[in-house]
């Protein structure tokens, strides 16, 4: 398979400030070392993939993988003498996966606080430590830990928004690269395994129902080597997928003492695999699950195990509709703030007691207010959303006496499409019409 690499233009910029030492971390298969890669292609560098070893064993694995690479030999019984020898020299050590090395020889920050502090102080040599436990790389900047203060430089590495899902699969439609997205969000290192010819359904049974596919355990696999309990993450996030948005339902339904709950949702959400989501308007929160691939592989994976193994399984394609309408919602949220199609200062979701608004955007200055609905759906009644969607508005408390409205439909195709209703403009957007806007890139 050619990996390509995509964007990280705001990535390789700031690396490009690098003086002594850099972090850069972030979920597997985020494309760190991709970003790394590509930031010391043409350069003076050295790439080093850490392993769970000790650290003497592991510097014998460096030094002599160091010397075949450049085609030299020097001579040094540890890391502070390896370093010391070649501190006059203009290069940039990758250390891949150094998370590793933390989680087995716990002196191991220590000792490269003795080597940034002492040694690469007046050199030219640079080092840029890279790591997938999150825990453990975060862990390094805190303020109790050697390393606090010394590397001035840090990347937390994000998945792609929506839009780029096009630079990996330009063959398919606004419609399956949603599908996609679904499934695997915007993590590069799953959307590399998407084989471009071949269909949604084809991949997706190839890549998650199918006991060899290399996403059908791909969840479980992270939530044990970044967690201490995953079984307990697990119930947490399974109750979070099936609908349970509050801390009591959710400890009631994970069987976890609810004083203990917050300390696990804080780490899934340092992880990214949760979010608190709070009205637009509102004071109350909800807890969701953020990441598309967990949530996909909670409801489409992990229930049917059983059938995927004997080959009896059969894809819920009513379920997987509903699920889209709610991945839908994100992809409309994203094309209104990436277009600035309509000029706001504020976007998000809207919902008091059983009333809900998929899309509200504000823009204080000018006081006026556009009310969207995603349908996933097709043949859509324009009108009928329209007339529901002035209705659910009245119970929106901002500026009520002195705004202006607008509504925006979205849906994947409409019976007819309208322009205005009782006097408000409105806007239709089939996916027709969002993937000519996308690709003109206005």
């Amino acid at each position: 398979m050619i990996l390509k690499f995509v964007d990280r233009e705001e990535e390789l910029k700031v690396l490009k400030s690098l003086q002594t030492a850099a972090l850069v971390y972030g979920r597997r298969r985020i494309g760190k070392t991709a970003l790394i890669k590509e930031f010391i292609k043409n350069k003076n560098a050295f790439y080093f993939l850490c392993q769970k070893n000790k650290i003497e064993v592991e510097f014998e694995r460096f030094l002599k993988k160091f010397n075949k690479t450049f085609s030299r030999y020097v001579e040094a019984k540890n890391f502070e003498e390896f370093f010391e020898n070649i501190k006059k020299e203009e290069i940039i050590i990758v250390l891949d996966e150094f998370s590793y090395w933390v989680e087995k020889n716990p002196e191991v920050p220590s000792l490269f606080q003795n080597i940034i502090d002492e040694i690469l102080q007046d050199s030219k040599l640079k080092i840029i430590f890279c790591g997938s436990l999150i825990s453990i790389m975060e862990s390094l900047l805190s303020y109790k830990e050697p390393l606090y203060g010394r590397i001035k430089l840090k990347i937390k590495l994000e998945q792609f928004k929506f839009k780029f899902l096009k630079e990996f699969l330009p063959n398919y439609s606004l419609e399956d690269r949603i599908k996609v997205f679904s499934c695997v969000g915007g993590i590069s290192g799953y959307l590399q395994e998407f084989n471009k010819n071949l269909s949604f359904y084809e991949n997706l049974n190839k890549l998650f129902f199918n006991k060899f596919g290399f996403l059908y355990e791909d969840a479980e696999r992270l939530l044990k080597d970044e967690l201490r309990e995953p079984e307990i993450y697990f119930r947490i996030i399974e109750s979070i997928a099936e609908g349970e948005t509050t801390l009591g339902k959710i400890s009631s339904r994970a069987f976890i003492d609810i004083t203990n709950l917050p300390k696990y949702l804080k780490t899934l959400k340092k992880m990214k695999i949760i979010k608190k989501e709070k009205s637009i308007l509102g004071k109350n929160k909800i807890i969701k699950i953020a990441d598309n691939y967990f949530n996909f592989w909670i409801k489409f994976v992990h229930p049917f195990k059983e059938e995927i193994e004997l080959g009896t399984f059969s894809f819920p394609e009513e379920k997987f509709n509903t699920y889209l309408g709610l991945v839908f919602e994100e992809v409309c949220k994203e094309f209104l703030i990436e277009t600035k199609f309509f000029p706001f200062t504020k976007i998000g979701k809207w919902w008091y007691k059983d009333k809900e608004i998929d899309l509200v955007s504000l823009n204080e200055k000018t006081k006026e207010i556009l009310f969207g609905e995603c349908k996933w759906k097709n043949k859509v009644n324009a009108e009928k959303i329209c007339r529901e969607l002035i209705e659910k508005s009245q119970y929106v408390e901002w500026n009520n006496e002195d705004r202006k409205e607008s509504f925006a439909i979205f849906a994947k195709s409409f019976s007819k499409k309208i322009k205005k209703f009782e006097g408000k403009k409105v806007y239709c957007f089939d996916l027709r019409g969002l993937e000519r806007i996308i690709n003109s890139g206005k």
